[in-house]
């Protein structure tokens, strides 16, 4: 591979292997070819048809009578071959372009696998579509253990909470056993969807692993209920799907103003009642002042039943009725939502103190002290 390296191979029976590794470390230059780092290996891509002669130069016999043959072929090894034999060290002679450098790195061929993920399955992400749309709330019953495990195994959503009551979607009224009862939470139901059920709906949809259809488990009928609360259920499911449709809701366009004192007194609470009357559309007034009152003749002075002075008294009701407003009754107000119908806020049955103002105005003074004045 050299001249040192071809005249120690004539002079002695020296290993070719011994004499090649020894001519290639007496060219190498330590400042311009230094030795490959320790922790990586040089592996040489040679063309195809230089050749190896690897086997042959390792195993041959170093004979006295063959050492020209030694030569002439460890000096061809020189020039044609890449890599040692013995140990991976780069040949200067061979150019470093086609070199190739592997760090340890590079030789593991098992796949760092990265930590799994939870997938969701086309089942599960049905399951979940349907949670979102189907949202079953309870009013006037209470759901039992059965009852929530149905719930789950159709993939609905039970909800409870009354602030959640305007998403329901199927609203189960009865259990068979009881009348249907006019709650807060049914109020704003009837107000944002006709499917008003049985727990008929709930029992089959279980039965048969879905959800069935709930136009045919709709609470058309309640005898008991319907004379208590004077409405015709049928009426009030088709009123209220056509008020949705044309206004919003049934007091849709209309704002209403709730009096102090009116929550709690034979009525819902505050909240109640504010989740009540946004439910049918309209828009709350917290006050009476000028630059609150957008359209006073169409807006609603809620009272109690019957209205009490202070009521009548507050601040704003005047000057509003003045303007075309409107006073009604709590009683008006739970009638509306449970027909969906809005009565005739004009009509003298339905507005409460302002109606009996008008027909003081309107009877003669009373006898008594006056009669005794005037004969004087």
């Amino acid at each position: 591979t050299g001249p040192v390296g071809g005249a120690v191979a004539l002079a002695s029976n020296v290993p070719n292997s011994l004499v090649k590794t020894a001519a290639m470390l007496q060219s190498i230059d330590p400042k311009t070819n230094p030795l490959p780092d320790s922790t990586e290996e040089t592996v040489c891509q040679i063309d195809d048809a230089v050749g190896n002669h690897d086997d042959e130069s390792d195993h041959a016999p170093a004979t006295n009578a063959k050492g020209g043959n030694r030569k002439k072929r460890a000096t061809g090894s020189a020039n044609n071959q890449g890599i040692s034999g013995d140990i991976g060290v780069r040949d200067p002679n061979i150019p470093t372009s086609v070199c190739i450098t592997a760090t340890h790195h590079d030789r593991e061929t098992t796949p760092r696998h990265r930590s799994s993920r939870k997938r969701s399955t086309p089942t599960s992400g049905r399951r979940k579509e349907s949670k979102d749309n189907i949202r079953v709330m309870f009013t006037g019953v209470a759901p039992t253990k059965n009852h929530k495990q149905m719930i789950n195994d159709i993939g609905a959503m039970l909800i409870d909470s009354i602030e959640d009551a305007a998403s329901a979607t199927h609203v189960i009224a009865t259990d068979g056993k009881t009348k249907l009862r006019r709650t807060p939470k049914l109020m704003i139901c009837f107000c944002k969807t006709s499917n008003i059920l049985g727990i008929e709906w709930l029992e089959q949809s279980a039965k048969e692993q879905k959800v069935l259809d709930p136009n045919d488990f709709l609470l058309l009928s309640d005898r008991e209920a319907e004379k208590t609360y004077n409405f015709k259920l049928s009426d009030s499911l088709k009123n209220g799907s056509i008020a949705r449709a044309d206004r919003g809701g049934v007091l849709g366009g209309w704002y209403v103003y709730i009096c102090s004192s009116v929550a709690g007194n034979k009525a819902p609470s505050a909240k109640e009642l504010k989740l009540i009357v946004e439910a049918a559309g309209a828009t709350m007034l917290y006050s009476l002042a000028e630059k609150n009152v957008i359209d006073p003749a169409k807006s609603i002075i809620i009272t109690s039943d019957p209205a009490t002075k202070s009521q009548v008294k507050e601040r704003g009701v005047d000057r509003v009725t003045s303007m075309g407003g409107h006073i009604c009754t709590t009683s008006w107000l739970f009638q509306t939502m449970i027909t969906q119908s809005l009565a005739d806020v004009s009509d003298d049955k339905n507005m409460g103190h302002r109606s009996k103002r008008k027909a003081e105005s309107k009877s003669p003074p009373s006898t008594g002290k006056r009669k005794s004045a005037r004969r004087r």
